[in-house]
């Protein structure tokens, strides 16, 4: 595979640190809603122990490595098979500046480099945690921890379960509903019904970026073999499954405020993520406006957790 790569000494050190943010998925900041939920839903409860902060805040970094590294390894394999050619190269329907191994501001070393050390960071955080919360960590938690870091960085790598119809779905499903409630049962050693609803809400906000986002590069990705849901199910089954995550997601938005703790009235916080969500449906589902219902998804998760956010602070 050849690429118009740029000469290392042309690449000054802004530029380096820009790649490596692309290629670590940075501009998508929407993961700090679960981890900012999690302590919402925390204090919400009036729930904490001793070094709590610290613990907190050692997930956030772990969170956040492990999806760097989840992404770097992403974009290895994508560079490697062809099918980040086949949708970000020229003609294209994605940028190809948005991938630092096409564009050669990285090298496959780099990336490799980049996504073990991030790799082990994920990992090393899970364990770190014994540390401010005085050794009170159940097994259980630290085998959930290593078990989602695991099976996230293989999302493209090893077991490759994007690879696999309905991997990438399962992937994108438990890592985000995790990280909402993987953070509450370490400090309360229990799940509330707003704890549970919100984590199984946020868990489908974001699979209603990456099915519409899978939808847009099926035919790139069947050819070099990827063999997502959406590239291996006809575009009815598919496009009657993301109608389904559609309805399911302004279902678990509306519970906490009916079936859970916030107030009825705060239901108001979260009109506009409805709102989005309306009009993503007709973007992507009736219009085939695949690559605006993406955009439109993003912001819905940036009206969900702001809205819910909000109510949790004023119930």
């Amino acid at each position: 595979m050849t690429t118009d790569a740029i000469p290392s000494t042309r690449i000054s050190f802004g530029e380096k640190a820009g790649a490596y943010f692309r290629l670590g998925k940075l501009r998508v900041y929407h993961h700090f809603y679960a981890w900012l939920l999690a302590v919402l839903l925390l204090a919400h409860e009036s729930v904490s122990r001793p070094g709590t902060a610290v613990a907190l805040g050692l997930v956030l970094i772990g969170m956040y490595a492990m999806k760097i590294a989840t992404c770097a390894a992403d974009d290895v394999v994508g560079f490697r098979d062809g099918s980040d050619a086949q949708n970000y190269a020229a003609g294209g329907h994605l940028p190809k500046s948005n991938k630092p191994l096409l564009s050669g501001m990285l090298s496959e070393k780099e990336a490799i480099g980049f996504g073990i050390v991030t790799g082990l960071i994920a990992f090393g955080s899970g364990l770190a945690l014994l540390i401010p919360l005085g050794g009170d960590v159940p097994i259980l938690f630290l085998a959930g921890w290593f078990l989602v870091v695991a099976i996230a960085v293989q999302y493209s790598w090893l077991f490759q379960f994007s690879y696999r119809p309905g991997g990438l779905e399962f992937v994108i499903f438990l890592v985000n509903t995790a990280e909402v409630l993987g953070p509450v049962w370490l400090i309360a050693r229990h799940w509330s019904t707003d704890s549970l609803l919100i984590g199984l809400l946020i868990g489908v906000c974001m699979l209603l970026v990456v099915t519409y986002a899978n939808f847009g590069d099926r035919v790139g990705d069947l050819a070099a073999g990827r063999r997502t849901l959406a590239a291996v199910v006809p575009s009815t089954i598919y496009r009657a499954l993301i109608g389904v995550l559609s309805v399911l997601s302004l279902a678990l938005l509306v519970a906490p405020f009916v079936v859970g703790s916030l107030n009825p009235w705060l239901l108001v916080c979260v009109v506009p993520a409805i709102v989005l969500r309306a009009l993503q449906i007709r973007a992507g589902l009736i219009k085939d406006e695949t690559q605006r219902a993406v955009v439109l998804g993003f912001r819905s998760i940036d009206a969900v957790g702001l809205g819910l956010a909000l109510a949790l602070v004023l119930s």
